[in-house]
């Protein structure tokens, strides 16, 4: 039973109940180092000591710039024993949006742990009270080192909190403008925790692999979520390791998004592929019997798969995954289809970061294929008459920072927070999320056409990695593709073709007919209306440091259509 009520209570939570030798384990030149749970207490005391000696109260706001650590929630759960305010940013956003953040959040107090991101912005970080840097060299005088920072006696903060104080402020991922901070209380975020241990109870012998940025909120709930349940948590150092990792770590919960599973996915398939003849045939057999067949249903020939082919699909998982929990964007019937149909149970959830942030998930205790679960008990929801998913509770933010015009857009009177999702809700309460309305576009015939369901079969393949629609406003769908380039440089090697460079192999002919043979066979999943008539190859490389994807791991589509918007324009003939 979990008796804490804000996050300042957790730490002492922790020492009262939990014993693990291995709470954390991170990598550390290639070694796993392990943190039990007194260690972990007793640093996050000596930090909140250090902290209210280098003049940091409460309410003041803190910035943590770093990769996912454990002295990620140190810093954090330091914070939060002195009722300071922690501001989380990804070191990976563009310069012009973490200075912003930086500014709008008031941070003169930073933890830093991003040399790149520390030599990037040297000049206006250097400016503040103090930086508490972490393995990364800074020579100006207002900065310690972590280690030097640490070494004090550990006493914990007699600040009284209140459940309703800020706890943190969350900035959005911009892809549709200018972020927004999300401030949210204690008590958000420790409901999140109370709700969802009524719904994923974990065993003691439970292992999990974490490599979502903590920045996000949907990861860094989770692992709140871990700590106080006592499991062992080891964290990834690189998301590119992820592969491997999971074969090391053996975990038996992960937290996942989408894309990770459907490169999984496509990664299979090509395995089975490249088998040996007798292999690859009946490989062949049971990935279409995992592709089509519905879930939970057996058919003669499922046991003989299980045995040959899916066990050692588990086995390269590490082979003791108990369920994923899956978020942060939809995810295909597809993927769930086979994953669960191979052995793996794949819970589905929906959240935002203003509800801090599950507003419903699938979970053991109940789950509908298909579908992003019923709704967490704090969580009350409805749609709208246009057929936007509202929800209130006591999940639901505080505020956006400073932006009192924009909260009040966003939370109508009667408290009903616009999520700005088209959703359904059935009979037994179980909600499907059908896209943004902001990417339900209407062409100029008056058709209306689903970005994401689109791009998503687009996806569907090895070859392409994203791929964005233009619609709205236009007379027909086209699309601008982005290719894997290690997949397509490795077709170009298997096919002996000849080409100077990437850009150049991207124009041959060769590769036109496999994306033309792409969009055929995505366009007859789609209606008439939907179908791809003109698409674009896009030389560049998806990546946050170029702002195509978002730090959330998320096409920022504002930017895709600023940057190629002459690309655009040449596809209509504008």
């Amino acid at each position: 039973m979990f008796t804490f009520n804000t996050l300042q209570d957790i730490p002492s939570f922790i020492q009262k109940n939990i014993s693990n030798e291995k709470l954390l384990n991170y990598l550390e030149n290639g070694i796993w180092r392990n943190i039990s749970e007194k260690e972990f207490v007793k640093n996050i005391y000596k930090l909140s000591s250090a902290f209210k000696k280098a003049g940091v109260k409460k309410g003041t706001t803190v910035a943590i710039v770093s990769p996912s650590s454990p002295f990620w929630l140190m810093i954090d759960y330091a914070l939060q024993d002195i009722g300071a305010i922690s501001v989380p940013i990804f070191a990976n956003i563009s310069h012009e949006n973490f200075e912003y953040e930086l500014k709008d959040a008031d941070v003169q107090y930073i933890y830093i742990a991003s040399q790149e991101r520390y030599d990037l912005t040297k000049d206006y970080i250097d400016s503040m009270k103090l930086i508490i840097t972490h393995n990364i060299h800074s020579s100006t005088v207002h900065s310690i080192n972590f280690y030097d920072f640490i070494n004090i006696h550990a006493k914990k903060s007699t600040n009284i909190i209140n459940e309703q104080d800020i706890a943190t402020i969350i900035y959005t991922s911009g892809s549709t403008g200018t972020p927004k901070g999300v401030e949210l209380t204690h008590k958000n975020i420790t409901t999140q925790l109370k709700d969802t241990a009524k719904l994923f109870p974990l065993l003691q012998t439970d292992k999990a692999l974490s490599f979502l940025p903590l920045a996000h909120i949907f990861e860094r709930m989770v692992m709140s979520y871990y700590l106080v349940s006592g499991i062992s948590i080891y964290f990834a150092d690189d998301v590119k390791n992820v592969g491997q990792l999971i074969k090391e770590v053996k975990p038996s919960i992960m937290t996942v998004v989408p894309r990770l599973l459907d490169k999984i996915y496509i990664k299979m398939h090509d395995n089975a592929q490249s088998a040996p003849l007798i292999k690859r045939f009946i490989a062949t057999l049971a990935f279409r019997e995992a592709d089509k067949k519905d879930i939970y249903k057996s058919t003669f020939f499922t046991p003989i798969y299980k045995k040959l082919v899916y066990s050692k699909l588990l086995e390269a998982l590490g082979g003791n995954i108990r369920f994923m929990i899956c978020g942060g964007a939809p995810l295909t019937k597809q993927t769930e289809r086979f994953f669960t149909n191979i052995g793996i149970e794949i819970y589905q959830g929906y959240g935002l970061t203003e509800t801090s942030p599950v507003v419903c998930a699938n979970s053991p205790k109940y789950k509908k294929a298909y579908t992003c679960g019923k709704a967490y008990d704090n969580s009350e929801v409805k749609i709208a008459l246009d057929g936007e998913l509202l929800t209130k509770g006591t999940s639901l933010m505080h505020a956006y920072h400073k932006q009192k015009e924009d909260t009040d857009e966003e939370i109508d009177i009667h408290g009903w927070f616009h999520t700005g999702d088209l959703a359904s809700i059935d009979d037994e309460g179980y909600i499907s999320i059908s896209g943004r309305k902001k990417e339900i576009f209407k062409t100029s015939t008056g058709k209306y056409v689903s970005a994401i369901h689109i791009e998503q079969i687009l996806t569907q393949n090895r070859w392409c990695d994203y791929a964005v629609v233009v619609a709205d406003n236009k007379p027909y769908v086209s699309a601008l593709i982005f290719l894997d380039p290690i997949i397509i440089e490795a077709y170009a090697k298997r096919k002996q073709l000849n080409y100077k460079n990437i850009y150049e192999l991207y124009k041959s002919k060769e590769i036109f007919k496999l994306i033309d043979k792409v969009i055929s066979k995505s366009n007859k999943q789609l209606n008439y209306e939907e179908q791809i008539k003109k698409y674009i190859i896009i030389n560049d490389e998806v990546s946050i440091d170029n702002h195509i994807l978002t730090p959330s791991m998320k096409i920022s589509r504002n930017t895709v259509y600023k940057k190629y918007a002459d690309i655009i324009n040449d596809i209509y003939g504008e």
